[in-house]
């Protein structure tokens, strides 16, 4: 019985915790697709899709739209394969990306051309964001810490 009930929760964590990863990757995927695309329309739909429907409705449209559209012409096409992976938990991700043009195996990239992404997931329906995504260069991450 208590190996039953072990083996229960186990899977049950698992099954939460593969949910809550999906979720993260799912949102990622768009993010880059819409980065990639540049286009207003593109980024209008990655707001939509994947910010929390109450924060949907309070934010600055535009602004928001205006800040995608910043990233995506500071740092170009994007790699859809995450370059490093600085934090991950059910409810948030920490990754760095990095331009397709850059190889993955690079370990002395430029920090300046490496991008933060920053994601944290509603609680209550984690395939929304619970605010819009942190993106910055890595090396304005360093020169904080410092």
């Amino acid at each position: 019985m208590i190996k039953t009930l072990l083996t229960l929760l186990v899977i049950t964590t698992a099954t939460f915790t593969y949910s809550q990863n999906s979720n993260q990757v799912a949102i990622l995927n768009k993010f880059i697709a819409a980065n990639n695309s540049g286009t207003e329309e593109a980024i209008n739909q990655f707001i939509k899709d994947t910010y929390e429907p109450n924060l949907y409705k309070k934010i600055d449209l535009e602004e928001h739209i205006k800040f995608y559209t910043m990233i995506s012409e500071d740092f170009g096409q994007l790699n859809t394969v995450v370059y490093d992976k600085i934090e991950e938990k059910p409810l948030r991700l920490v990754v760095y990306l990095i331009k397709v043009s850059e190889s993955l195996s690079n370990k002395s990239i430029n920090p300046a051309e490496i991008l933060v992404v920053e994601m944290d997931l509603n609680e209550q329906n984690p395939k929304y964001l619970i605010i819009g995504l942190g993106l910055g260069a890595l090396v304005c991450e360093l020169k904080k810490n410092e």
